[in-house]
């Protein structure tokens, strides 16, 4: 390998162009190959790059250079031979050159983009085509990227310069070459499309976070390209149909977004949060032209529908599924798109975008008219269940069950206004597909879609009985929104209709077999609780004369009949912990007024049917039910019997004897057999005094109490995890469609420029000390979704010299790398003007979560410079290439550096974590099974009365919390709080997770005490506050006690202070010692009680504490208070205490 790295070299250093270009393509082969040519870095610099060469050997030397990493020495040659480059008369030449721009890492663009501004705008008006293409490529490589937003943001003129160049490649998309207008249009598409979603960014060499201004520097540019495509669009529409049918794709998605968003008007919020200037802003289209320009878009990309290119089609097919989206679209847009991209998969073509055709089609169905979407539906349900993906057939499902209840609500409106009723447009019709049918009739499945079916309509029915959304602006969601506001006709119980038809068409599923999956059956048996409470059935069905509506008797039927069907079928349900639940879910709600008491001895009577059932479940003896936790089962049948037996005699008296025998039986343990016990007493009881029925039974709450309590820690069985796995499938789908948490830029969009919310700006920090020659401060941002963390370094010139070169280190520690396995570390400053402040960053990875930090150094070359020049400016034609080498060689004396160490920049703890949104139920289930626990102790002090905490107090700003205030603003989400104000205690909970997946909830205890040092009236309370901390990994936990008072000072600001564990038992005895003394004084101060009257004495025995016998109690402990007292007082506490905090969150949101 030596051998051949020595005969590279000799071959670059020869003058013989096509030596050079074989040794530069070995050097290509050995690297793609996987082996170390770095040595030849050095010698292609020197010899290709910042000598004249063919623009072949400059191609392949810069291709070669974008495969290596380069030290600073080499980049700052790199940089002086593409400076020379740009400016070459040669067009190859210059445009070899500009393809190694999109190459260059961020710290070294703005030098270069500064330095050969120029030039970069003469390549884009050349007369040559390939240097033309050449800007056009680069610049919009490089230009959309969020590292050069964040340079702009700080550079004024660069932005401007950038803006010009972006309205020169938007201008070239008319140009006569078809190249460049391709790779213009292109280019503009790629802007539109990194404005969007941002999708090269992450492909950036020197990844950065995003900025504050960056969406208002995106919009300058957006605002620019848009304006200018809309006022040319028949040009640009004329010059893409003379392209070649293989590059009209890329024509169509810039002029489609150019028409949508000026007829949407989102280009005018665009506008003002731009700040463009006033002739820019007045000219705005009218309501006709907008309508007439995205008629002409739609004419003229219809014809390509039915192109024979299936990119094409689908390309077409989106864009215009957009604009059929926009104010004016028209269903027939939608319903052409649709039909030809459905095509595609009836012809089997384009398969490996099968996933993205669901994705298009279910997405933007609700922009067909009704009996499309009726017809397409049955289709849809076939094309989704036979997706691969888990994530894509949940998001087509949510989308599906969505379309299903707007349409059922849909129809049922316009018939009650009375328009014509169109058939199939029903919940129960939309799902008589034979094989979705058969599918969820059948007892033995091995598919999970039948299960997926179920737990999305259910959840979707849920999601219909909260509030609807609010959407302002004209789009996708708005028309959902606004045809579901429009079925339901805003009212409360409107969404129960298409509810009951989910319930009857997913009524089979009580009989399937799931291998021990529960989940969907679960969702199903909620519902149907949920349903039955509505409606109280335990009532039984209303009359007319009772104020009962036609439809309310309707429904209340339904749902009497489907009772009853389910208990006829609950001896074909084959799940033993189903059974109980179905029992449990029919008994709680089923109306026992209605039965008939002549069929009290038919074995078909449902009474009969649940007590027999109930039989089953008490005498279970199968292996698959003991397995399967069977005492949940017994538990829940046992209050079913005691609800049952006190709401109806007959009953009263049949469970007694099944009581009877499970109590007598083997099969009982000591907590049934009790219970049983307690059980037959209430039933005796109110049997003997009916009108005391309330002990034994109370209203129906509609709560459905099984759906959290198989857990994958308590049960082993992989049906447990497959549940839990497909409960956080399902919600995170219907969560995402229904109420997705909206962008910076769509609440700009909706609610207007006047509602941006901008980021806290990070906190800077010095690294520097005052009497240092140069001046460092950092801030650091942290990007969670790939794990990196940029810090930005202002550098400032404290000396009155210039300086004409400085570095910067920086070293790493604890769990940061850099993320290209060489170190990025140094950075190369030249001419550093006093006073002057220089920005640069750096970018890391974060592998895990641990402490980490930055080490940065700055390293002064005082002396650099003295001799030589670094830059050889002759000219090329007429100097010998000998002669230049012996200039080159003349490299500048660096002499010795003088180095100043920077304090460590520490990364918090707390920037590794992320909020976790959890429920109480979720969060208190989980909290037991988490294997790491930490538990610490902090105090602080804070204003408990006096003239302060009055004044706090008044203006709403309670001191209570004072030392936690700042954990609102760390990546925790507060799970639940209650407060006890009557002894100054609290319990708060938090959730998070790690950026790897670590689970991290943390619970603070807290109770106060008055400090003995008073000062002037004001009272100090001191917070003694428990931490305890659990976790998935052991690893967080011990990171975390590594430094508990770093860890304090990370989520509190420095508000909290950790006492060691022996300081809190010394002040605990110190305390108790104290009160003792206290109590001793007390008792010696009072006065000796007198002894009592002979005549009173046998009276007040028991009263003064002296038993029959004549000996003395024990001292009570028991308040004057009653524990129900006791009880509702805490309770009142906590209630007003959450109370007051809402009502000032409320007025803070509304002011």
């Amino acid at each position: 390998m030596d051998i051949l790295i020595a005969q590279i070299q000799s071959d670059l250093r020869s003058s013989d162009a096509l030596r050079q270009s074989g040794a530069l393509l070995q050097a290509l082969q050995q690297s793609a190959a996987g082996r170390d040519v770095s040595a030849v870095a050095k010698t292609t610099c020197d010899e290709i790059i910042a000598s004249p060469s063919s623009a072949v050997c400059k191609k392949l030397a810069f291709d070669l250079l974008r495969s290596l990493n380069l030290t600073p020495d080499l980049c700052d040659v790199l940089i002086s031979g593409l400076r020379s480059d740009l400016s070459f008369p040669d067009p190859e030449v210059s445009a070899a050159a500009l393809s190694f721009l999109s190459s260059l890492p961020s710290h070294l663009l703005p030098r270069l983009l500064s330095d050969s501004h120029a030039a970069l705008t003469a390549a884009l008006t050349s007369p040559s085509p390939s240097l033309r293409l050449a800007a056009v490529d680069s610049l919009a490589a490089v230009l959309a990227r969020d590292d050069l937003v964040l340079l702009c943001h700080a550079s004024p003129p660069l932005l401007d310069r950038v803006s010009l160049w972006w309205g020169n490649i938007s201008a070239l998309a008319l140009d006569r070459s078809d190249a460049v207008a391709k790779s213009a249009f292109g280019a503009v598409a790629l802007l539109f499309q990194e404005f969007e979603s941002k999708r090269i960014s992450r492909l950036a060499g020197d990844k950065l976070v995003d900025g504050d201004n960056s969406l208002a520097i995106r919009s300058r540019w957006v605002v620019a390209a848009v304006d200018l495509f809309w006022k040319k669009r028949n040009s640009l529409m004329s010059r893409s149909l003379i392209f070649p049918v293989e590059s009209f794709r890329v024509t169509v998605f810039p002029l489609v977004y150019s028409a949508k968003s000026v007829a949407s008007g989102s280009v005018e919020v665009l506008r003002k949060l731009s700040k463009a200037g006033v002739e820019a802003g007045g000219e705005v289209a009218g309501s006709a032209e907008k309508l007439v320009g995205v008629s002409d878009v739609v004419s003229h990309l219809l014809p390509f529908l039915s192109s024979l290119d299936p990119p094409l089609v689908f390309e077409v097919g989106i864009n215009m599924l957009s604009l059929a989206d926009a104010p004016g679209g028209k269903p027939e847009w939608a319903s052409a798109s649709i039909i030809a991209i459905l095509t595609l998969w009836d012809r089997q073509e384009f398969s490996s975008a099968r996933e993205t055709i669901v994705r298009a089609v279910v997405t933007n169905l609700h922009l067909l008219d009704l009996s499309m979407q009726v017809s397409l539906f049955k289709r849809l349900l076939l094309m989704v269940r036979n997706l691969r993906a888990e994530s894509d057939r949940m998001h087509a499902l949510a989308c599906i069950s969505r379309t299903a209840l707007c349409v059922d609500l849909f129809a049922k409106e316009s018939i009650r206004r009375g328009q014509k009723p169109l058939p199939g447009t029903d919940v129960t019709s939309l799902f008589e597909e034979a094989r979705i049918k058969d599918d969820l009739n059948s007892i033995t499945s091995k598919s999970l879609f039948r299960e997926e079916l179920v737990a999305s309509l259910v959840e979707s029915c849920f999601q219909l009985s909260l509030p609807l959304p609010e959407q302002t602006n004209s789009g996708t969601e708005s028309r959902v929104i606004g045809a579901l506001a429009y079925g339901t006709g805003y009212g409360a119980l409107s969404w129960t209709e298409p509810a009951l038809d989910v319930v009857e068409v997913c009524k089979p599923c009580v009989w399937w077999d799931c291998d021990g999956r529960t989940y969907a059956i679960d969702c199903y048996l909620k519902l149907l609780v949920r349903l039955c409470h509505i409606y109280d059935t335990r009532g039984g069905v209303k009359r007319i004369k009772d104020g009962a509506s036609q439809d309310q008797i309707l429904n209340e039927t339904r749902l009497r009949n489907l009772q009853l069907q389910l208990i006829k079928d609950l001896r074909e349900v084959h799940t033993p912990r189903i059974c109980a639940r179905l029992i449990w879910a029919i008994a709680e709600h089923f109306d026992l007024e209605g039965l008939d008491p002549l069929l009290a001895d038919d074995p078909e009577d449902p009474l009969n049917i649940i007590i027999s059932n109930i039989h089953k479940v008490l005498f279970n003896t199968d292996s698959s039910a003991t397995s399967s936790n069977r005492l949940q089962d017994v538990q829940a049948v046992l209050i079913c019997a005691q609800r049952l037996g006190s709401r109806n005699p007959r009953a009263g008296q049949l469970l007694s004897k099944e009581l009877e025998e499970f109590r007598a039986g083997t099969l009982v343990d000591s907590v049934t057999k009790h219970q049983s016990r307690y059980i037959l007493q209430i039933i005796k009881h109110i049997t003997a005094h009916p009108e005391r029925r309330w002990a034994g039974v109370g209203e129906a709450t509609g709560d459905y109490p099984f759906s959290h309590h198989k857990l994958t820690v308590q049960f082993s069985e992989p049906s447990a995890a497959q549940d839990r796995k497909l409960e956080g499938l399902v919600h995170k789908a219907i969560q995402e469609l229904w109420r997705p948490n909206p962008s910076e830029l769509n609440l700009l969009l909706t609610q207007g420029i006047d509602s941006t919310h901008h980021k806290v700006p990070p906190k800077s920090y010095t690294l520097t000390g005052s009497s240092d020659p140069c001046y460092v401060e950092a801030y650091h941002l942290a990007d969670s979704t790939d794990g990196r963390v940029t810090l930005h370094l202002k550098i400032i010139n404290l000396t009155e010299l210039e300086l004409n070169r400085v570095d910067i280190r920086v070293g790493l520690s604890g769990a940061l790398y850099y993320m290209d396995g060489f170190s990025q570390s140094g950075r190369q400053l030249r001419n550093l003007v006093s006073q002057d402040p220089v920005l640069s960053s750096v970018t890391v990875g974060v592998s895990h979560f641990e402490r980490c930090a930055l080490w940065v150094q700055v390293l002064y070359y005082p002396f650099h410079g003295s001799s030589g020049a670094i830059d050889y400016e002759g000219d090329y034609a007429e100097e010998d290439s000998q002669i230049m080498r012996q200039k080159r060689s003349l490299r500048p004396e660096l002499g010795d550096p003088v180095i100043l160490r920077c304090q460590p920049y520490k990364i918090p703890l707390t920037e590794l974590l992320m909020p976790h949104k959890s429920s109480p139920v979720e969060y208190f289930r989980l909290w037991p099974s988490l294997p790491a626990i930490l538990e610490y102790t902090g105090t602080y002090t804070y204003e408990g009365s006096g003239f302060k905490a009055t004044a706090a107090q008044q203006y709403d700003a309670s001191p209570f919390l004072s030392g936690l205030k700042s954990l609102s603003s760390k990546p925790f989400h507060q799970v639940c709080s209650h407060f006890i104000r009557t002894v100054a205690g609290f319990q708060l909970c938090y959730a998070a997770k790690t950026w790897y997946g670590g689970f991290v909830g943390m619970m603070i205890f807290g109770a106060s005490e008055v400090s003995r040092n008073v000062d002037l009236g004001d009272e100090t309370t001191t917070m003694l506050c428990k931490f305890v901390i659990r976790a998935s990994d052991s690893s967080i936990t011990k990171e975390i006690g590594s430094d508990l008072q770093g860890w304090l000072d990370d989520i509190t600001d420095g508000g909290v202070e950790y006492v060691p564990e022996d300081e809190v038992k010394i002040a605990a005895a110190e305390r108790l010692r104290i009160s003792m003394e206290r109590i001793a004084l007390l008792k010696a101060a009072r006065p000796p009680p007198q002894p009592p009257k002979e005549e009173e004495e046998e009276e007040g025995k028991k009263k003064d504490g002296v038993n029959e016998d004549g000996t003395a109690k024990e001292p009570s402990t028991l308040s004057t208070l009653t524990a129900e007292e006791a009880e509702h007082r805490a309770l009142q506490a906590a209630v007003l205490q959450e109370w007051h905090t809402l009502m000032k969150e409320k007025a803070v949101k509304v002011h």
